[in-house]
């Protein structure tokens, strides 16, 4: 008995400390990642267990295929990395896109993966698609999606990965992610 006790707090605190550790890698990007802020356009879906949300449709991820990389030929579902560079508007948007982390660039980049080809574009899904809100709040964002005045605040890690630490409206951030 004292054997199955010894097990069972055992897997608790492995269980314990990977849960730990995905927490402390979000919190280390949310607090130390390079900010950029992404365009978006939302659409407000409801999933029936966990209430309403915005899906996040950001501009970055429909690149044309005559920036740097846009040619090359890609494979549906598998990693593609966009470096982004500063707009005249404030946002950030896709400058090269590249099949492996690219060594050596001050640029920021941003892993997702390859989604598709419509005419001249190329399109590219990103790990974070959601921002979950009260009904209210979710139905308010719908309605800013034809003003295009929406914002994503993304902390990136420098190795492609993103969290989101922000939402904002016409530049002012009206959601901040807290820490934990």
């Amino acid at each position: 008995m004292t054997y199955f006790k010894t097990g069972l707090l055992a897997v608790f605190a492995v269980q314990l400390l990977l849960v730990g550790a995905m927490l402390f890698d979000r919190v280390q990007t949310i607090r130390n990642g390079e900010e950029v802020v992404m365009q978006s356009r939302f659409v407000d879906p409801r999933d029936i267990f966990r209430g309403h949300y915005v899906r996040i449709n950001l501009v970055a991820g429909t690149v044309g295929k005559n920036l740097p990389g846009g040619s090359e030929p890609f494979v549906f579902n598998e990693p593609v990395f966009v470096s982004l560079q500063k707009s005249s508007n404030g946002f950030w948007v896709a400058k090269a896109l590249y099949k492996t982390l690219p060594e050596n660039i001050d640029d920021p980049v941003l892993r997702g993966v390859y989604a598709g080809t419509a005419g001249n574009t190329l399109r590219v899904r990103f790990p974070f698609d959601r921002y979950f809100a009260q009904k209210e709040r979710a139905l308010e964002l719908e309605k800013l999606h034809s003003a295009q005045k929406l914002g994503v605040v993304l902390a990136l890690d420098g190795s492609g990965g993103g969290v989101i630490k922000g939402i904002t409206i016409d530049g002012d951030i009206i959601y901040d992610e807290p820490l934990l």
